[in-house]
């Protein structure tokens, strides 16, 4: 019987709650299919977790809770690979999640059973009993949890954000609350000590919850701040070129002037204002009305950018972008990193090969889709699968200067219940973005809205 109960205490209890804890973290990370492809390393895990225990298990006084923290954030990062702040993160939001619930179900459950925790932990038989009932009440609440509030992709974007960091400061505050309840519920057995103790652990949960949700939305305005900088940056460079483009017309007119005042020069007048409209042709600037001001600065600039770079860019507008449901300042991110990564393309063409890089907006099922392609390169089959990949990139550069681009485009996309697919062969390759629209858009509106693109070069002139 001893020997059973031994079993259950100190290998069944700690490999579900270590597997609780892996599971939850990955589901953190959106990433449970882990557990699959990487079993083996899993198994691992679990083991080392047993035999950290069975050390632990000597040392009484010792805080357990920042011990398997520190342990699973050191094993986390060797097994998983992911970056170390992502890791931090994920693993303090984990333990947070399995204390506060540990705390939400032990405590009743310690009142009404009429057990102290002290004396608990000193009986084997008793202990058991309170654990196989309090571990699968704290597991349902768990997935509970993960079913209807936890959401991984938010989080990834948000609370393990290094932007962020107030909510790691917030976490670790919970975390030191936390070893405090522990440290009380371990020394004394009066029931009402102990539920003070856990009261006052929940509500600095409570108070901490309730201060990041005025932090995000704080950093949701400095988002919005950050994007009226960047578009007013896009205007100024606008006004730059047209600066330019004034002063050179200046210079041209003063030629002109000159050569006219040459006897028997009209010939040359003749050929050198053809040079002058080829010229003023190529570096014509370009305003497009897609139905979202910041992403018309963004192309009028990518588009001057292109210029200067020998790219031929395209853009055709056949639906407006002013209902469809996406952030502003996702969607600049998301059309500028695969614009970025397709002049990157093109410009790898060899001399002979025209550069062209093209965007479309179009409707089709009450959806708005972007098409951004180029003639570049194809990408290589065996790249395909990996493309989306955290820190995978096609492109030579320095450790962490590459492969987030294509990563961060999914996550958002993901995150504003977007669709994104992509195609590539050796005529072209083509990324296809998609939102829904609102549902009161105003169906008229949207059908006028074809050719929406506009050349204001004329006030350059």
């Amino acid at each position: 019987m001893e020997y059973w109960v031994f079993f259950i205490n100190h290998v069944g209890l700690v490999l579900l709650e270590s597997l609780t804890l892996l599971v939850l973290y990955l589901y953190m990370l959106d990433n449970l299919v882990f557990l699959r492809t990487h079993w083996l390393k899993s198994i691992i895990f679990l083991m080392s977790y047993l035999i950290l225990h069975q050390i632990l298990n000597h040392f009484n006084n010792l805080h357990w809770t920042i011990i398997y923290l520190a342990f699973c954030i050191i094993a986390l990062e060797i097994l998983t690979k992911i970056n170390f702040y992502t890791n931090l993160a994920a693993n303090i939001f984990t333990f947070l999640i399995f204390g506060v619930t540990d705390v939400t179900v032990s405590m009743p459950a310690a009142y009404f059973l009429d057990i102290a925790f002290p004396i608990a932990k000193n009986n084997a038989l008793v202990y058991m009993k309170a654990m196989l009932l309090i571990r699968p009440v704290q597991i349902l609440i768990i997935g509970l949890l993960a079913g209807f509030v936890i959401k991984p992709k938010y989080y990834r974007l948000h609370l393990f954000n290094k932007k962020n960091r107030s909510v790691i400061y917030s976490l670790l505050t919970i975390l030191i609350m936390r070893a405090f309840f522990e440290f009380i519920s371990n020394q004394t057995e009066n029931k009402l000590e102990i539920l003070i103790s856990g009261f006052l652990f929940i509500a600095v949960v409570l108070l901490s919850f309730l201060d990041r949700k005025e932090r995000l939305k704080l950093l949701e305005l400095e988002n919005k701040l950050n994007l009226q900088k960047e578009y007013c940056r896009h205007m100024e460079q606008i006004v730059d070129a047209f600066r330019k483009e004034k002063h050179d017309f200046k210079n041209q007119i003063s030629t002109l002037v000159a050569l006219c005042s040459m006897p028997g020069s009209s010939q040359e007048v003749r050929e050198y204002a053809m040079k002058l409209t080829c010229r003023q042709k190529l570096n014509e600037l370009h305003f497009y009305n897609t139905g979202n001001k910041y992403l018309d600065g963004l192309l009028s600039v990518k588009s001057n950018m292109a210029s200067n770079k020998g790219i031929h860019f395209e853009v055709d507008v056949e639906a407006s972008l002013e209902n469809i449901l996406v952030d502003d300042v996702d969607l600049s991110s998301i059309v500028g990193n695969i614009l970025d990564n397709a002049f990157d393309a093109v410009l790898m063409n060899p001399p002979e090969k025209k550069k062209i890089v093209s965007l479309t907006i179009y409707r089709e099922d009450n959806r708005c889709s972007i098409s951004i392609s180029n003639n570049g390169s194809q990408i290589p089959e065996a790249d395909r699968k990996h493309i989306f990949d955290y820190k995978f990139s096609t492109k030579s550069g320095r450790e962490g200067e590459r492969g987030y681009g294509l990563y961060i485009v999914k996550e958002l996309i993901s995150r504003n219940k977007g669709e994104i697919s992509f195609h590539s062969d050796e005529f072209e390759t083509e990324f296809i973005i998609s939102f829904r629209y609102r549902e009161d858009t105003d169906e008229a509106s949207l059908k006028n809205n074809n050719s929406l693109k506009y050349d204001w070069s004329i006030f350059s002139r």
